[in-house]
């Protein structure tokens, strides 16, 4: 699976509110109890994934359905990433690597599923953009953003599109930088057990597969 420099703009949400969650990890159910508590409405209010719906939890399934839903809304992650490339394209590195970091869920799904699976993980941008009622501009990337200007996204090689699906060395070295062009960039892939935020970067993942809750956080 190739990697582009695909970026999905989505319209301000004039009737409800938008949520940004970190790495889902198949706990779909989990993730449903915690949009309850915050009395999150289908039909008005928007959820957008940083990426890795699938792996590591027990459903796996239930989450890429989320793909299907008009309110939920993802970018690419790597573990999307691995799934595809080991199975349907049979990167035999990549399939390993995949099983060996929760895709083992694969053997009890029903085989017929696959391609829908494939198909949706493969619309999935790599970043998605969306302005909040206040105005203020947000960017939604997985793992990190290697540019200093939002605006160069689109013109990223590929040796820096791989780092926004893999990337930890500015997570890791808490580097404060701030990208300009946008007034905040959020990321998962990176565990962190509170919300961190890096200059104008922040990362909402705290590991719900390590028995925490949810980062939800609303943008204003």
């Amino acid at each position: 699976m190739k990697l582009s420099a695909s970026k999905s703009v989505l319209a301000t949400n004039t009737l409800g509110r938008d949520f940004v969650v970190g790495d889902i990890h198949g706990h779909t159910s989990k993730l449903m109890e915690q949009l309850d508590q915050l009395s999150f409405d289908i039909d008005k209010d928007r959820l957008i994934c940083v990426g890795d719906l699938v792996d590591r939890g027990p459903e796996s399934a239930q989450a890429l359905a989320l793909l299907n839903e008009p309110w939920f809304f993802s970018v690419l992650g790597n573990h999307e990433l691995l799934m595809v490339s080991g199975l349907k394209y049979q990167n035999s590195q990549h399939k390993m690597l995949w099983l060996q970091h929760g895709g083992e869920w694969i053997a009890s799904s029903d085989p017929s599923q696959w391609p829908l699976w494939f198909d949706a993980i493969e619309k999935l941008p790599l970043a998605i953009e969306v302005s909040g009622k206040s105005g203020k501009r947000y960017g939604i990337v997985h793992a990190d953003f290697p540019a200093l200007n939002w605006g160069e996204f689109e013109s990223l090689a590929d040796k820096k599109l791989e780092q926004c699906i893999w990337g930890r060395s500015a997570f890791k070295e808490r580097r404060e930088h701030k990208v300009a062009g946008v007034d905040l960039i959020i990321h998962g892939h990176n565990v962190c057990e509170q919300e961190l935020q890096l200059g104008n970067r922040i990362y909402i993942e705290p590991g719900v597969y390590q028995g925490r809750d949810f980062i939800i956080k609303e943008l204003l």
